[in-house]
């Protein structure tokens, strides 16, 4: 008698982790394309903007206005201190996007098989709704990748033997790091001790009215035990985290801030149209993914077999959507999970008919059970229907997620709307002062930032109350920013008296496209980086300047900012001329202009105003080293003739700044 041949379990296991592979190489090919090609989203901009404050040094909740738990930004900034660019914090998102893959894999592994537990992986990976979030740097998305593996360790720890308190340690340790990243899946806090609890209550006991011996006080020891152990695990990391804190910033701005938010949108008449509207959204993206879930379902129900854990997961996400305010497009990722699982055990199915079709011919009849052939056809017809339909779906889903793909990559790095923008505040503001507004993208483009406390300007933080009139025109005070940018209708929707505060406080105002910046703030606190007082003809106080303190080298800009105060009301438009010269007084470089280019000039100062103006000096590419003085004064343009400065040493009505050093 000839043994029948086996494939050895390992051999299985190999196969699945081969194709896992091939699905997640895939999956990164696509991410290397879309890395850089979808715009910077306004929550980009400000976790962004978090890591060039905290790389100078502020520290988050005290300093930096934070709303994500410690975690997060503990780890894109610990990526920023390896490698401070946009690119590495975005291949960051792609691995929490392949982490969580992995955890869905081996759930849809255990749910249905290895074969669904690929497809799980690539109905995730390739979900239209995540290409863009998974490439972005967003914490969303990594929330949920750890809170999937809370649950896959808790189903492991279901099914194991006894002594196997390792899996519910990582378990609650995975999801203190979903909680700890992002408050999106708190929901997973009630399903898994459901889950904990499945191992010691039989729900086949339940249904046929039998009591479970755990039910009994003392059979009740054991799961006490369970849940014990496993909440010490999800709560003590989150303990000693936040104790690194200061732990009453943290909780308002990461807790009371959302909650204020929630009550205040709660008022709103408008609470389920924007959830129909996003539904209808995640629906239109990935039609494929919801039909075969809903599909999945319906297998789910009739194999019966866990079931009641993935309708339970699925309907806690759906009231976590349903409760959670204000509701964004970004919150339906944690729909994904469930949905790709229950989705692969249709592939899965289909592909065992298929397979089931194929290994035996349909007029071959079994000898022991002569109904074979009518089962091979319903066999046969569910694989060809099964085919058509995924083909369908796919052929129609495909091209227009490209379509979608390719218009929001077309979209330039900064848009072509916000590039006179950029290039005004380059000319106007130097590159270590701020910017007070409500578009971080904006400002991070710019390579400037804003106060701490602003780091994020949101309509959440707004509409809580987080931010007020008085606490916006506080901070506006003591950072002396000489420009705002309040063009993303956050600040002038919300804070519409700040905005006739600033039209007050500014001098100037830059409109492009369909925006206005507003600079050179007329009471500026006096305080440069180099004291030099000077009196220019009783019209104008000089107060000092601010020029680099590292040496310069040949090519390049040298930012320099000069502050004065008008003594009076000054009737003429005075032009400043900024030189660079040898020990020969030779003119080597200059920079003649007017302030802010000409649209705050002189003869709108009011008295008494404080203005800090700036301007580049461009070095010669020849400039041999040396140190050079920087001369500087004011001139009539229309006769060249120069405002007298009282006391001059110079001989010829300038202030000499410097020397600029060049090694």
């Amino acid at each position: 008698m000839i043994a029948q041949r086996t494939n050895p379990p390992n051999q299985y296991a190999v196969v699945f982790w081969l194709s896992l592979l091939l699905v997640i190489l895939a999956a990164v090919a696509l991410r290397i394309q879309l890395l850089n090609s979808f715009p910077l989203s306004p929550d980009e901009g400000i976790h962004l903007m978090w890591l060039r404050l905290m790389s100078a040094g502020y520290q988050p909740y005290t300093e930096v206005y934070v709303t994500y738990p410690p975690l997060y930004p503990i780890a894109i900034e610990a990526i920023w201190q390896l490698w401070p660019t946009e690119a590495a914090q975005r291949w960051f998102s792609v691995a929490c996007t392949v982490f969580g893959a992995i955890g869905i894999a081996l759930l849809a592994r255990k749910f249905a098989g290895p074969v669904a537990g690929v497809a799980a992986a690539g109905l995730t990976l390739f979900s239209p709704p995540l290409v863009e979030p998974s490439r972005a740097v967003l914490g969303e998305f990594p929330s949920v990748a750890w809170s999937v593996w809370a649950i896959w360790l808790a189903w492991l720890y279901r099914d194991a033997g006894k002594g196997r308190y390792g899996l519910l340690i990582l378990s609650g340790l995975c999801l203190s790091a979903s909680l700890l990243t992002k408050l999106l899946s708190p929901f997973v806090a009630v399903l898994i001790p459901l889950i904990i609890a499945a191992r010691w209550i039989s729900l086949a006991d339940l249904r046929a009215g039998r009591r479970s011996p755990a039910l009994h006080p003392a059979g009740l020891k054991p799961l006490l035990i369970d849940l014990t152990v496993w909440g010490l695990a999800l709560v003590l990391p989150a303990i000693i985290l936040m104790s690194l804190y200061d732990v009453g910033p943290l909780v308002q701005q990461v807790v009371g801030q959302r909650l204020e938010a929630r009550a205040a949108y709660v008022a709103d008449d408008a609470f389920w149209p924007p959830r129909y509207e996003r539904g209808a959204m995640f629906v239109q993206e990935d039609t494929a993914l919801v039909l075969l879930a809903l599909a999945g379902m319906g297998l789910a129900y009739i194999r019966r077999r866990d079931r009641w854990l993935m309708l339970t997961w699925l309907g806690l996400a759906f009231l976590m959507l349903a409760v959670h305010n204000p509701i964004r497009y970004k919150h339906f990722l944690i729909l994904i999970p469930p949905f790709a699982i229950f989705g692969s055990t249709v592939i899965a199915g289909w592909l065992a008919s298929l397979r089931s079709l194929l290994s035996r011919p349909i007029d071959s009849p079994s000898t022991t059970n002569p109904s074979t052939p009518d089962r091979r056809t319903a066999t046969r017809f569910m694989a060809v229907a099964g085919s058509i339909a995924l083909l369908s779906l796919y052929l129609w889903q495909i091209p227009a997620a490209l379509s979608l793909w390719r218009v929001k990559a077309d979209v330039p790095q900064p848009p072509t709307d916000e590039v006179e923008a950029l290039a005004f505040i380059d000319d106007v503001i130097g590159p270590n002062d701020c910017v007070i507004t409500d578009d971080t993208p904006l400002v991070y483009w710019s390579r400037r930032m804003v106060p701490p406390e602003l780091a994020e300007v949101s309509a959440n933080r707004l509409i809580s109350g987080a931010l007020t009139l008085a606490e916006l025109i506080a901070v506006s005070d003591r950072y002396d920013c000489q420009l705002v940018a309040a063009v993303s209708n956050r600040i002038p929707k919300y804070l519409p008296d700040y905005m006739d505060w600033v039209e007050r406080k500014y001098l100037g105002r830059f409109h492009y496209g369909e925006d206005d910046l507003f600079f050179a703030k007329i009471d500026t606190d006096p305080n440069p980086g180099t004291p030099l007082w000077a009196d220019f003809d009783h019209q104008l106080i000089f107060h000092g300047y601010d020029l680099p303190r590292t040496p310069a080298a040949p090519g390049d800009r040298v930012p320099l900012t000069l502050t004065w105060q008008a003594q009076t009301a000054l009737d003429t438009d005075y032009a400043i001329f900024v030189q660079l010269r040898n020990q020969d007084n030779e003119t080597l470089a200059s920079a003649d202009h007017q302030p802010y280019k000409g649209l705050a000039p002189t003869s709108t100062w009011p008295a008494g105003a404080v203005i800090k103006e700036f301007v580049w000096l461009h070095l010669p590419a020849d400039l041999p080293a040396g140190r050079y003085p920087i001369y500087a004064g004011l001139y009539r343009p229309d006769n060249l003739e120069r405002l007298p400065l009282l006391a001059d040493t110079s001989g010829e009505n300038a202030l000499i700044l410097g020397p600029l050093v060049v090694p």
